[in-house]
């Protein structure tokens, strides 16, 4: 009998390459992982351990005794590259038992099976199918998952580095970062919600590799830190297009992004760019989009590192306004006005207010904006200088809300200080 399997097993390996087309085709049509495969040297990839298990079956059938491990190795090595080619576990093994059916099938619809001699063994080789079924299950699993596991290690180490990139300080050129940073990109930190679990962390960074293809991420203090790929310098604007969405009805509250970087030196400038724009771009308070870009923020990041220039700027550019500056509308409606380019309509949308109210305001503005806003340098500088004051002016009162709470009971509930929101600054930037 055993001789008679042995002419019979050998007489189909050439048969194995058309049995594992078949198996693909049932794969394809049974499983949904499999049918939205279109790559072609994914599925010859698929299709060359079909036959592989076809030929590692015939092996067994010709020898009547358990498959060894060397002609296991192409099947363990075809769950690993399903595990990183981004398949699920349960699609695979699925596959393997379709396979095993489908293979048993082909095989056994030879008209040599129908004879005496192996009809009295059918019995016996059907066992050995039972056990090969099992032993190649437990073997896929284990391979896959071993797999699955050092993926996740390499990810944490690679994000790992990233961190260590990132709070690397002088000499950090000598330091060899991921090969993601050596192409063209930008670091993004969005803030998230407080008291956000690691689990919802990790879920929002893995929303910013989907969305944004941020190829490196980490999670810190209050916020996702992500290196997304410039390859073109154009391709900033819809990259800031693609993060405000991302923030609506998602977990991000705010989003900062550094200037280009190439490097890790560069990708450490663009990270503190980043900080710095998620710093003072939600204190502007007019942008409906929770997406602040240092390179549209940086003259005004720039001059506040020295707040005596800067209030000296502030003061000498808005001096022409005389004592309509103590109004409490007349700057923000002076900066809407400038950011939205004078469209009215925009402007009342900004300020939320009607628009004969925009027009009244202006009414009074008149003889300054328009001896003032006449050519694009000047409306820049008056912008920057209405920012300025504005920021200046924001730090100052909460300085001495805080100096007043210091001095009663501590601040309110709910309250935080400016010194906190630095402190909270700080925290981020060293967690």
């Amino acid at each position: 009998m055993a001789s008679i399997l042995a002419d019979v097993a050998a007489g189909l390996k050439d048969q194995a390459d058309d049995i594992a087309l078949t198996m693909v085709s049932a794969y394809r049509i049974e499983i949904p992982a499999y049918a939205r495969i279109t790559d072609e040297s994914l599925l010859e990839d698929v299709h060359s351990v079909s036959a592989a298990m076809v030929r590692c079956w015939l092996t067994v059938m010709s020898s009547g005794s358990p498959v060894k491990d060397e002609p296991l190795v192409p099947l363990l090595e075809g769950a690993r590259r399903r595990a990183a080619q981004g398949f699920d576990l349960q699609p695979v093994l699925r596959a393997f038992r379709i396979g095993i059916r489908v293979m048993w099938s082909e095989i056994t619809a030879s008209s040599i099976w129908r004879g005496r001699p192996l009809q009295s063994a059918m019995a016996d080789v059907a066992t050995w199918v039972l056990d090969f079924a099992d032993q190649i299950s437990t073997g896929v699993a284990a391979a896959f998952m071993d797999e699955t596991s050092r993926l996740v290690r390499e990810q944490a180490h690679r994000r790992s580095a990233l961190l260590n990139v990132i709070l690397s300080g002088p000499g950090s050129e000598r330091i060899d970062g991921p090969d993601e940073l050596d192409s063209p990109h930008c670091v993004v930190v969005a803030r998230v919600q407080r008291d956000l679990s690691l689990m919802e962390m990790e879920q929002t960074g893995r929303a910013l590799e989907e969305s944004v293809g941020a190829s490196l991420w980490t999670v810190r203090y209050r916020s996702i830190v992500a290196s997304v790929g410039l390859a073109e310098r154009s391709m900033r604007a819809p990259l800031r297009q693609r993060l405000a969405r991302l923030t609506q009805g998602s977990k991000i509250q705010a989003v900062g992004m550094g200037g280009s970087a190439q490097g890790v030196v560069g990708t450490r400038q663009s990270y503190a760019e980043a900080i710095d724009a998620l710093r003072i771009g939600p204190n502007l308070g007019l942008a409906n989009d929770p997406v602040y870009d240092h390179q549209e923020l940086a003259p005004t990041i720039a001059l506040l590192a020295d707040r005596d220039r800067a209030r000296r700027f502030a003061d000498e550019a808005l001096a022409p306004l005389g004592d309509l500056i103590v109004r409490p509308w007349v700057l923000p409606t002076l900066e809407a006005f400038l950011v939205r380019q004078g469209r009215l309509k925009e402007v009342a949308a900004a300020l939320g207010v009607h628009p004969s109210t925009v027009k009244y305001r202006l009414a009074s503005l008149r003889d300054f904006i328009d001896s003032s806003v006449g050519d694009g340098d000047r409306a820049a500088t008056l912008l920057l200088a209405v920012r300025i004051h504005h920021l200046l002016g924001t730090t100052e009162d909460e300085g001495a809300s805080q100096l007043t709470q210091a001095r009663s009971h501590g601040p309110p509930k709910g309250i935080r200080s400016a010194t906190d929101t630095r402190d909270r600054t700080m925290v981020l930037q060293s967690a």
